[in-house]
């Protein structure tokens, strides 16, 4: 038999000790916390390095990852160079060492310890930095060294729509894209027209309307790690800045996650979602609708998202390019009562819509996504096709078959462009 003592009873002790060959005996342990000192392992006394009989033992195997200091301690010790082992060195003596250990074993061992230890180092150093970094960002705000848009909390746009009727243009990272010249989505081709319109409306200050950006720009409290992941990536320092030339840092935005009151949030928090849902009824209750919509949008179709709602008409527009008739379709609404809250679902050219709308003295809101995530809610599910419903957020989420529905047909009151 070969006699052996162990330098460290750390969290790899278990799986060193599973690579030892039959025929080497630990005699004892040999640990530097107070803690461990005098109690046993496995029948096994730990020592403290001043008391440990170490000429007992033929080799002293060193098991943590960090050795160097702990083999200077023993070379102090007394302990020869040659009796000294270290499980984790990358110079070991290779006949001494599968004396000892299992080759294979052992091998597979180190390369498990060590990729477990150093994913802990990086977990602890990223906690390290975000401990720290809320008191940084903190002060650096402080010291006007970080400058944020001012924008208000899903439930403040919410109170602001409801108590004050207010109409509403919402801006996301495809508006921003149309502005910068490089539409990033198939349903809306670049269109100078269309962009110095939006860069106009991101800085206008009418009565009784508000512009809404997604809330990208800072800690993105509550939402999934997967969403803020993926804004994380988008919103690169290029990208901020690009956004930062073009809004207005003074001025007091709402907030356009409003559209989505479920599928950015974590999907287990179904009763927040329900409230998100029950205040946004609120603003259409009782009231005769006017949607305004792509041909394959069909919100409310199938689901009782509108139920509350007095009557619902619609105006149909073309799902992809709609801007391309928009002074069709903007001639058209404004045929309507102004009693009427007009709903647009259309794209960029809904942010548009609803502030030229505002300007005549309708009640216009772009609602976006709103019924498709309404849809993904009562599935308790994210992002997946709707079938009959356009979507260009999935695959194959733009190829939608007819729809075959007397009382959607009937809402129709007029088509444009389709």
């Amino acid at each position: 038999m070969i006699k052996i003592a162990i330098c460290g009873v750390g969290k790899y002790i278990d799986n060193i000790e599973l690579c030892m060959k039959k025929e080497v005996e630990v005699l004892f342990y040999i640990d530097n916390d107070e803690r461990k000192q005098e109690q046993e392992r496995k029948g096994r006394k730990i020592y403290s390095l001043k008391k440990a009989p170490l000429n007992c033992a033929e080799y002293v195997v060193i098991t943590a990852y960090k050795y160097t200091d702990l083999k200077n301690q023993l070379l102090a010790s007394g302990v020869r160079q040659e009796q000294i082992l270290t499980f984790f060195a990358d110079n070991f003596e290779e006949e001494i060492f599968f004396r000892l250990f299992d080759e294979v074993k052992a091998l597979r061992t180190i390369r498990e310890c060590i990729l477990d230890y150093r994913v802990c180092r990086l977990e602890e150093r990223q906690n390290f930095i975000q401990d720290n970094l809320i008191y940084e960002v903190a002060d650096m705000l402080r010291k006007n060294m970080l400058c944020l848009p001012r924008i208000s909390t899903v439930e403040e746009t919410a109170c602001k729509i409801v108590d004050e009727k207010a109409s509403m243009s919402r801006y996301g990272d495809g508006e921003f894209q149309i502005i910068l010249g490089s539409a990033k989505d198939i349903y809306q081709a670049d269109d100078k027209r269309l962009a110095r319109r939006l860069k106009e409306i991101l800085h206008s200050s009418l009565d009784g309307h508000i512009v809404a950006l997604a809330d990208d720009y800072g800690c993105m409290e509550g939402l999934r790690k997967e969403n803020k992941d993926v804004i994380r990536s988008y919103m690169t320092y290029q990208k901020r800045q690009e956004h930062y030339s073009l809004i207005d840092m003074n001025k007091q935005y709402y907030n356009a996650y409003i559209s989505r009151p479920y599928v950015i949030y974590p999907h287990e928090e179904r009763e927040k979602a329900s409230e998100r849902f029950r205040a946004l009824r609120k603003i259409w209750d009782k009231q005769d609708i006017v949607m305004v919509e792509g041909d394959k949008t069909r919100m409310g179709v199938g689901n009782d998202l509108f139920l509350n709602a007095q009557s619902v008409n619609r105006i149909i527009c073309p799902n992809t390019n709609a801007f391309a008739v928009y002074d069709r379709i903007l001639e058209e609404v404004c045929k309507l009562d102004r009693g009427k809250l007009i709903l647009i679902a259309l794209g960029p050219t809904a942010t548009v819509l609803a502030y030229d709308l505002a300007k005549q003295g309708y009640w216009a809101l772009d609602i976006g996504h709103l019924d498709l995530e309404y849809e993904w809610y009562l599935k308790g599910e994210g992002y997946s096709q709707i079938p009959g419903k356009y979507n260009n957020e999935v695959l194959g989420g733009t190829e939608v078959e007819e729809l075959d529905d007397a009382d959607y047909r009937s809402s129709i009151i007029k088509m444009i462009g389709v």
